[in-house]
């Protein structure tokens, strides 16, 4: 019986296996997934969405890919926290004038609340 002498094709696995390789369209990469819930997220609450889209961006860069959907996730997220505390402030400027309307009920005299000026 003879020997099959026939050269057999090396493969080489760390070039196969390289991460440095860019992903394919519909390849999945870390941080992906919570990049997208994040930006969902966004839109009804923004400090959990802040959160879940910063550890998305920094799993995609560690990684070397860039995530789209985490960064407008923390860009959106923070412009509506920032609203949020805009009109937050609005809201209790206006509180505050409407009470300085009461009389001697309440408002705000030159050194603070008026019922500690007795």
């Amino acid at each position: 019986m003879a020997k099959d002498t026939t050269p057999v094709a090396a493969v080489d696995h760390a070039a196969a296996a390289d991460p440095a390789t860019p992903p394919g369209p519909y390849d999945d990469y870390p941080g992906k997934t919570m990049g997208v819930i994040a930006l969902v997220l966004a839109f009804f609450t923004q400090i959990p969405a802040l959160i879940l889209g910063i550890i998305a961006w920094v799993w995609s860069k560690n990684a070397g890919i860039s995530n789209v959907p985490a960064k407008v996730a923390v860009a959106v997220s923070s412009a509506f926290i920032l609203l949020g505390l805009l009109a937050l402030v609005g809201w209790v400027i206006l509180v505050a004038s409407a009470f300085d309307g009461l009389g001697e009920l309440g408002g705000f005299g030159p050194m603070g609340p008026r019922f500690l000026d007795s």
